[in-house]
């Protein structure tokens, strides 16, 4: 199998880039990890990844970068894009620049992570973007699959540093004590979710809600991690209302500071799903919240 990877320098890339050298996948022949910097190829070629620097501006050097490819793996994405980039083109014209390219060399397979709620008419910028990169890949009418997925708890995650950086503090500012209701994914049901992607490569595409099996709050959570740490840190409460006006007036005057309401509809909202789709589907039993953060909180910062 002919393997192209795409945000490889993120934490589910990185880990997925284990996943397969340790053999998971028998049979891959060739994997490639697409990247838009030279500066991050050096951790990569030592996962026994062949590393090519990119530009999706560029149609016909990303074809030829993807030739001969069977499968892509398109992981790259942002809710906080970098400096200068906007969310459609971190989300949408990458996907499609990618899609176009795929079509030209062949490949027959896509696999895609979403977030739950992604929706083309959204009114919420990135639910937007994401819906509308869906709408690219399922339009080419590859195999594959679109798996939504919220939280993601894995020992290098950003969500589980942020987590062990927020449970140290002694004082911990929540928006509304930390109400908003989330379902946590372990990074091990993603690694295995993919895997099963590309190994079954179903047809037509499938977009699959991929969600923790425990719904909690985002201070509950805290609080669990914060507990294993042996720490107590005293909760502040930001009411709702403060905060949303807060990311109204920060994104129009300060836009660069990555709070804006976007960010605040996606922190704040609560954007769940039902776990029985993924369980019914896939060939594993999602890992339970315990667990998860028994392996997210396995390393120190």
């Amino acid at each position: 199998m002919d393997i192209v990877l795409t945000g490889a320098n993120g934490a589910v890339g990185t880990a997925l880039l284990g996943h397969l050298r340790a053999g998971v996948l028998a049979g891959t022949s060739r994997l490639r990890a697409l990247v838009r910097h030279a500066a991050g190829a050096a951790s990569l070629q030592q996962q026994g990844a062949e590393v090519v620097v990119v530009d999706y501006g560029q149609p016909q050097a990303l074809q030829e970068a993807m030739v001969g490819a069977e499968v892509v793996v398109h992981l790259a994405g942002a809710l906080f894009p970098r400096r200068g980039e906007t969310l459609q083109q971190a989300n949408v014209d990458t996907t499609s620049a990618l899609v176009a390219a795929a079509a030209a060399v062949g490949v027959k397979t896509l696999v895609y992570l979403s977030f739950p709620g992604a929706d083309e008419t959204s009114q919420n910028a990135y639910l937007r973007t994401k819906g509308l990169a869906e709408a690219s890949i399922q339009q080419s009418g590859c195999a594959g699959a679109i798996f939504r997925v919220p939280m993601i708890l894995g020992p290098q995650s950003p969500s589980a540093m942020q987590l062990r950086r927020m449970a140290r503090a002694p004082l911990l500012p929540l928006v509304s004590g930390g109400a908003v209701r989330i379902q946590p994914l372990a990074e091990a049901d993603v690694l295995a979710a993919l895997t099963w992607a590309l190994t079954t490569a179903p047809h037509p595409l499938r977009c699959v809600n991929l969600v923790g099996p425990e719904t909690l709050s985002y201070g509950a959570l805290v609080r669990h991690v914060a507990a294993r740490l042996g720490r107590h840190p005293r909760v502040l409460t930001i009411p709702w209302g403060a905060a949303w006006l807060s990311a109204c007036l920060t994104g129009a005057c300060l836009p660069t500071l990555g709070w804006n309401r976007t960010v605040f509809d996606i922190l704040c909202r609560a954007h769940l799903a039902d776990p029985a789709e993924a369980c019914a589907l896939l060939p594993f039993a999602l890992t339970p919240l315990q667990d998860a953060l028994d392996h997210a909180m396995s390393v120190r910062d």
